[in-house]
């Protein structure tokens, strides 16, 4: 179900990892929109931020703050998002 609608090909961890807005992504093979299902979406999108607010409000004043704590943490929600999406809990929009 983590295909492209218009040329079938994967989405693939740098789709994600280029896009601003993790609810619409571009298919790297055509360069075509890519729609996430607003629910499934927003509610992993939800949790993923939350989550990351936890650990950042958590770790935050300790020594090497942004190389140890945040760079670690956004890399960590952006694979747990990919993968999300290729297992299916995220959906692909329709459109």
């Amino acid at each position: 179900m983590s295909k492209c609608s218009k040329c079938e090909a994967d989405i693939t961890f740098m789709s994600v990892l280029n896009s601003p807005n993790p609810l619409r992504l571009k298919c790297s093979n055509c360069k075509e929109s890519i729609k996430i299902h607003t629910v499934t979406g927003g509610i992993a999108v939800a949790i993923i931020f939350a989550l990351i607010g936890i650990v950042l409000y958590a770790f935050y004043g300790i020594e090497g703050f942004w190389l140890k704590v945040v760079l670690p943490v956004i890399l960590v929600s952006e694979v747990g998002y990919f993968l999300l999406i290729k297992l299916g809990v995220v959906k692909i929009s329709s459109n």
